[in-house]
């Protein structure tokens, strides 16, 4: 290893941590890359799809990271956008922490005999074996719900804090001042687009106009209504009516129907009007937005439809 080490040590964290003489990167380009790749474009309904995360270092020195950063999955510290626009979150085995990255810390006694509080690193080389970390997974979904037709957006973010490490120097384990540090600003991969072939269940939402309004409470009908026609194989008693959504909000009520019409059955579920529009999030007269109704079945697999709605404003 070369001894012209860079006295920088890497903590990659999801928080700021308080009380120290951070100073931020803001003007440097990072020292750390981050790509996310997946193997196509278009995915089918049920097929797999694959991604890979690369991390690599591109500071053109070693940097001392902290211990465990190589083996991290970044693939959970992504941020994937649904078709209807919401965050959705990784599932994890492991409890999160609010600063999840951050290593114990240890006390021991510097050069000048003075003690440092310290953590324990690892080296991330500039060049040859680990100084790529690639991460492929083989289904996105296994990780993240998937279920819905339309594009999805995913990148990783981490927010590294840089170490110096100018008075402790080398050592196997290397340790870094925890005290003395320089923060670097919020590392991104480039955003890349998918477009799945979700699940699909027949929805018809009513009314397709949803008024500004109802974002302050002002409706003369409380309730929006949903019909959702069973899969093709399924009935309305294969459904877990206490599940359905619209986007994330829950049914207040939900009844089993017949359309003399179609002559099937299928259901009918009602929703809050203000929490519906709630649920768009930040929204403009004039635009539409998708709006996703989804649940479970009683195998516990999931279903979903969906329809594009336009919010107006009637009064200025």
């Amino acid at each position: 290893m070369r001894k012209s080490i860079l006295s920088l040590m890497t903590i990659s964290g999801v928080g700021v941590l308080i009380g120290f003489s951070g100073v931020l990167w803001a003007q440097q380009s990072s020292p750390i890359s981050i790509e996310v790749n997946f193997d196509k474009d278009y995915y089918d309904y049920g097929e797999p799809i694959g991604v890979e995360v690369v991390v690599r270092n591109i500071s053109g020195e070693d940097l001392y990271v902290s211990k465990g950063f190589s083996s991290k999955q970044f693939y959970l510290e992504m941020r994937v956008i649904d078709p209807g626009g919401r965050l959705l979150l990784p599932k994890r085995s492991e409890t999160r922490t609010e600063f999840p990255d951050a290593p114990a810390a240890s006390v021991i006694l510097n050069s000048s005999g003075t003690a440092v509080q310290v953590a324990e690193c690892e080296v991330f080389p500039a060049s040859g074996p680990g100084s790529v970390i690639t991460q492929p997974i083989a289904n996105l979904s296994d990780y993240y719900e998937t279920k819905f037709s339309g594009s999805y957006y995913a990148e990783v973010q981490v927010t590294p804090m840089v170490f110096k490490q100018s008075e402790l120097g080398p050592g196997n384990p290397c340790y870094g001042n925890i005290k003395d540090y320089e923060s670097l600003e919020v590392i991104k991969s480039e955003p890349k687009q998918i477009y799945t072939q979700g699940t699909t269940t027949e929805v018809n939402i009513i009314p397709k106009y949803w008024l500004l309004a109802w974002k302050d409470g002002f409706f003369l009908i409380p309730d929006i209504a949903v019909t959702i026609w069973p899969e093709e194989g399924k009935t309305v008693d294969d459904y877990r009516t206490d599940t359905i959504r619209l986007n994330n909000d829950l049914a207040k009520n939900v009844w089993k129907m017949y359309s003399f019409l179609k002559r099937k059955h299928y259901l009918l579920a009602s929703f809050d009007k203000q929490k519906a529009m709630n649920s768009l999030g930040q929204v403009e007269a004039g635009r539409e937005y998708p709006v996703l109704v989804s649940g479970m079945f009683k195998n516990n697999t999931y279903f979903g439809g969906g329809e594009k709605i336009q919010v107006i404003q009637i009064f200025p």
